[in-house]
Protein backbone atom coordinates (compact mmCIF):
# COMPACT_ATOMS: atom_id res chain seq x y z
CA UNK A 1 0.00 0.00 0.00
CA UNK A 2 1.42 3.37 -1.06
CA UNK A 3 1.56 6.17 1.49
CA UNK A 4 0.00 9.46 0.52
CA UNK A 5 1.53 12.75 1.60
CA UNK A 6 -0.18 14.84 4.24
CA UNK A 7 -2.85 17.16 3.00
CA UNK A 8 -1.67 20.63 1.98
CA UNK A 9 -4.94 21.93 3.37
CA UNK A 10 -3.95 20.67 6.80
CA UNK A 11 -0.53 22.35 6.54
CA UNK A 12 -2.12 25.60 5.34
CA UNK A 13 -4.62 25.66 8.22
CA UNK A 14 -1.91 24.91 10.76
CA UNK A 15 0.43 27.65 9.52
CA UNK A 16 -2.42 30.14 9.28
CA UNK A 17 -3.32 29.43 12.92
CA UNK A 18 0.32 29.82 13.95
CA UNK A 19 0.42 33.27 12.29
CA UNK A 20 -2.71 34.26 14.18
CA UNK A 21 -1.11 33.05 17.43
CA UNK A 22 2.00 35.14 16.67
CA UNK A 23 -0.23 38.18 16.36
CA UNK A 24 -1.73 37.43 19.80
CA UNK A 25 1.76 37.13 21.31
CA UNK A 26 2.71 40.50 19.79
CA UNK A 27 -0.45 42.06 21.29
CA UNK A 28 0.39 40.61 24.72
CA UNK A 29 3.96 41.95 24.59
CA UNK A 30 2.71 45.38 23.60
CA UNK A 31 0.20 45.35 26.47
CA UNK A 32 2.98 44.47 28.92
CA UNK A 33 5.21 47.21 27.52
CA UNK A 34 2.42 49.79 27.80
CA UNK A 35 1.70 48.74 31.38
CA UNK A 36 5.37 48.93 32.36
CA UNK A 37 5.73 52.35 30.76
CA UNK A 38 2.67 53.54 32.68
CA UNK A 39 4.03 52.17 35.95
CA UNK A 40 7.41 53.82 35.36
CA UNK A 41 5.70 57.14 34.64
CA UNK A 42 3.65 56.90 37.84
CA UNK A 43 6.81 56.07 39.81
CA UNK A 44 8.53 59.14 38.42
CA UNK A 45 5.46 61.27 39.18
CA UNK A 46 5.35 60.02 42.75
CA UNK A 47 9.02 60.87 43.20
CA UNK A 48 8.48 64.37 41.89
CA UNK A 49 5.34 64.83 44.00
CA UNK A 50 7.17 63.70 47.12
CA UNK A 51 9.86 66.28 46.43
CA UNK A 52 12.56 63.63 46.20
CA UNK A 53 13.25 64.30 42.53
CA UNK A 54 13.24 68.08 42.57
CA UNK A 55 15.93 70.59 43.34
CA UNK A 56 13.59 72.38 45.74
CA UNK A 57 13.44 69.60 48.35
CA UNK A 58 14.20 70.52 51.93
CA UNK A 59 16.61 67.73 52.90
CA UNK A 60 18.51 67.14 49.68
CA UNK A 61 21.95 65.66 50.06
CA UNK A 62 24.50 64.94 47.37
CA UNK A 63 23.67 61.24 47.53
CA UNK A 64 19.94 61.86 47.12
CA UNK A 65 20.69 64.13 44.13
CA UNK A 66 22.82 61.38 42.58
CA UNK A 67 20.11 58.77 43.06
CA UNK A 68 17.50 61.23 41.82
CA UNK A 69 19.58 61.68 38.69
CA UNK A 70 19.87 57.90 38.34
CA UNK A 71 16.09 57.68 38.64
CA UNK A 72 15.66 60.13 35.75
CA UNK A 73 18.32 58.28 33.75
CA UNK A 74 16.51 54.99 34.30
CA UNK A 75 13.31 56.61 33.10
CA UNK A 76 15.11 57.66 29.92
CA UNK A 77 15.95 53.98 29.36
CA UNK A 78 12.32 53.10 30.07
CA UNK A 79 11.25 55.47 27.32
CA UNK A 80 13.76 53.98 24.87
CA UNK A 81 12.80 50.38 25.57
CA UNK A 82 9.09 51.23 25.45
CA UNK A 83 9.56 52.79 22.03
CA UNK A 84 11.49 49.70 20.88
CA UNK A 85 8.78 47.36 22.19
CA UNK A 86 5.88 49.38 20.78
CA UNK A 87 7.44 50.32 17.45
CA UNK A 88 5.05 49.55 14.62
CA UNK A 89 6.12 46.64 12.48
CA UNK A 90 4.43 44.94 9.59
CA UNK A 91 3.36 41.46 10.59
CA UNK A 92 3.15 39.00 7.78
CA UNK A 93 -0.12 37.17 7.31
CA UNK A 94 -1.83 36.26 4.07
CA UNK A 95 -0.47 37.96 1.01
CA UNK A 96 -2.16 40.62 -1.07
CA UNK A 97 -5.53 39.26 -2.28
CA UNK A 98 -4.70 40.35 -5.82
CA UNK A 99 -1.60 38.16 -5.85
CA UNK A 100 -3.54 35.27 -4.35
CA UNK A 101 -6.22 35.69 -7.01
CA UNK A 102 -3.51 35.63 -9.70
CA UNK A 103 -2.00 32.47 -8.22
CA UNK A 104 -5.45 30.93 -7.96
CA UNK A 105 -6.24 31.42 -11.64
CA UNK A 106 -2.75 30.96 -13.11
CA UNK A 107 -1.55 27.93 -11.15
CA UNK A 108 -2.76 24.40 -10.84
CA UNK A 109 -4.48 23.72 -7.50
CA UNK A 110 -1.53 21.85 -6.00
CA UNK A 111 0.96 24.50 -7.14
CA UNK A 112 -1.30 27.23 -5.75
CA UNK A 113 -1.33 25.54 -2.35
CA UNK A 114 2.45 25.12 -2.44
CA UNK A 115 2.99 28.82 -3.29
CA UNK A 116 0.61 29.90 -0.56
CA UNK A 117 2.17 27.58 2.01
CA UNK A 118 5.66 28.81 1.10
CA UNK A 119 4.51 32.40 1.58
CA UNK A 120 3.05 31.54 4.98
CA UNK A 121 6.26 29.77 6.06
CA UNK A 122 8.30 32.84 5.10
CA UNK A 123 5.84 35.02 7.00
CA UNK A 124 6.26 32.86 10.09
CA UNK A 125 10.04 33.27 9.97
CA UNK A 126 9.81 37.07 9.58
CA UNK A 127 7.28 37.33 12.42
CA UNK A 128 9.46 35.28 14.77
CA UNK A 129 12.32 37.77 14.30
CA UNK A 130 9.96 40.65 15.07
CA UNK A 131 8.60 38.90 18.17
CA UNK A 132 12.11 38.16 19.41
CA UNK A 133 13.02 41.86 19.17
CA UNK A 134 9.77 42.89 20.88
CA UNK A 135 10.29 40.37 23.70
CA UNK A 136 13.88 41.51 24.24
CA UNK A 137 12.84 45.17 24.47
CA UNK A 138 10.08 44.24 26.93
CA UNK A 139 12.53 42.30 29.12
CA UNK A 140 14.89 45.30 29.24
CA UNK A 141 11.91 47.53 29.97
CA UNK A 142 11.25 45.43 33.09
CA UNK A 143 14.88 45.90 34.17
CA UNK A 144 14.82 49.66 33.55
CA UNK A 145 11.54 50.05 35.46
CA UNK A 146 12.90 48.04 38.41
CA UNK A 147 16.10 50.13 38.41
CA UNK A 148 14.05 53.33 38.37
CA UNK A 149 12.01 52.16 41.35
CA UNK A 150 15.12 51.06 43.25
CA UNK A 151 16.89 54.40 42.66
CA UNK A 152 13.79 56.31 43.74
CA UNK A 153 13.48 54.30 46.96
CA UNK A 154 17.18 54.91 47.74
CA UNK A 155 16.77 58.64 47.05
CA UNK A 156 13.70 58.71 49.29
CA UNK A 157 15.53 56.92 52.11
CA UNK A 158 18.46 59.34 51.80
CA UNK A 159 16.17 62.37 52.10
CA UNK A 160 14.57 61.13 55.32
Amino acid sequence: MEETPASLDLAFDWVKNVLIEQSHVADALETKATTLFSVATVILGLGISAGVLSLHGVHLSLQSLVFGGLTFSSYAFVIGFAIAALRLRRYETLDNPIVIRKWFWDLKPTQFKIELLTHLEDSYTKNEAILTDKASATRWLVVATAAEMMFLVIALVLTL
